[in-house]
């Protein structure tokens, strides 16, 4: 598998103005960045992509533990892939394990796609 490579919400050129691509788990690990921060049926072309996080209030008390749960419901689509968030507001921390390599990331919630 083979993506364009997404930094700061926007395509990542080179140095010649080309796409930088990426491939393999890198692109796992982006399209399931993706898949979490976007909104559930925002992208016209894919109307499953996406989760419910942002629904979640951000002073509940159990609002980190809900994110999780959402957040899993959004990769069951993606083989072996599961997340653990460890902290959940504007920005979401968490680690996504995709088989046997986990990753730490932050995840922005995007609006429409």
């Amino acid at each position: 598998m083979t993506d364009i490579k997404i930094k700061n919400g926007d395509d990542a050129l080179d140095s010649s103005g080309q796409h930088e691509m990426i491939s393999g788990t890198d692109a796992l690990f982006q399209r399931v960045q993706i898949c979490i921060g976007a909104r559930l049926g925002g992208f016209i072309y894919d109307r499953t992509l996406g989760s419910y996080v942002r629904e979640i209030v951000g002073d509940d008390a159990l609002a980190k533990e809900r994110a999780e749960l959402v957040i899993n419901e959004a990769l069951a689509e993606f083989e072996n892939t599961n997340a653990s968030v460890s902290e959940y507001g504007d920005v979401v921390k968490l680690t996504v394990t995709i088989g046997d390599e986990s990753r730490d990331m932050e995840v922005r919630l995007y609006g429409n796609l």
